[in-house]
């Protein structure tokens, strides 16, 4: 799978970084440069996981809404989801020729389309299933898109979350996994879902650890610290963590040096625009 970083700011976008966004693709890149027109090319399955804010026009710079076979949205915060609004937008009124030939699945929590229409305004109640077929998330589910097997769970974030992994069969190399937290607090189902995942991603929303703080103990944890992200692909047994979605103030060298004091395989922090094979 080739997995590119549409996105990781929280919780606005900045310039030149939206916020998170992901595209992934089935089969592998053999450079960067691959990557970036592979999609064009021959027929990978693609995915776009997660629409934060800006994301949008960076998922066009690799492939366009035509050629999406899925979207596949962790939880309702803007952040995750909001450029789901100016994609309705491009879907209904676009170019005929750079429409899809009908609605793209959107999988996403129950109530995502509600939220939309409430937004859009009342057209959009009928407008919105003639540009996503919408399959609500309540619980452990999975559903295949051509080559990808995606199979998602709930995970801690103190509104409804929903963590992914992504299976590929290989033809003769067994299968490799991709796995995403969304927004998460460390917890067994994360951990179930990432199970043995060759690339795990994790977001890294917390810079310290809130429990120290008598404030923040009234509220249960929403996201992980580079340490708990480093616990947390150690538990699931993966081997690459990818840092995402960094709390403000936090650094990349400092998060992935703090991961990697949990976690003995390889540890990077996704970049806006990197191509990662999976």
């Amino acid at each position: 799978m080739l997995l590119t970083v549409l996105g990781t700011a929280t919780p606005y976008p900045r310039p030149d970084e939206p916020c998170s966004g992901y595209l992934l693709q089935s089969g592998a890149a053999g450079s960067q440069d691959a990557g970036r027109t592979a999609a064009r090319s021959t027929g990978r399955t693609t995915v776009w996981i997660d629409a934060g804010t800006g994301t949008l026009a960076e998922l066009q710079r690799h492939i366009s809404l035509a050629e999406l076979d899925a979207i596949w949205i962790s939880h309702r915060h803007a952040d995750h989801s909001a450029d789901l609004l100016v994609a309705y937008y491009a879907l209904r009124f676009a170019d005929p020729a750079l429409r899809p030939a009908a609605p793209i699945p959107l999988i996403g929590p129950e109530g995502l389309l509600d939220r939309l229409a409430a937004f859009l305004g009342p057209n959009a109640v009928d407008e919105l299933p003639r540009v996503f077929d919408f399959h609500p998330m309540s619980g452990f589910g999975d559903a295949r898109f051509g080559d990808l097997q995606l199979s998602w769970g709930p995970v801690q974030h103190g509104v409804p979350a929903f963590g992914l992994a992504v299976d590929e069969p290989q033809p003769a190399a067994g299968t490799r996994r991709f796995a995403y937290s969304g927004d998460s607090a460390p917890c067994l189902s994360l951990e179930e879902i990432g199970e043995n995942a060759d690339l795990l991603l994790v977001e890294s929303g917390y810079a310290t650890d809130p429990s120290a703080d008598a404030d923040a103990q009234r509220t249960p944890a929403a996201h992980h610290t580079p340490e708990d992200a480093g616990r947390t692909a150690t538990a699931a047994r993966a081997s690459r963590l990818v840092l995402t979605h960094l709390a403000d103030g936090l650094t990349a060298p400092d998060a992935a040096s703090r991961a990697a004091g949990y976690f003995t395989g390889l540890v990077e922090v996704a970049v806006g625009g990197a191509h990662l094979d999976v």
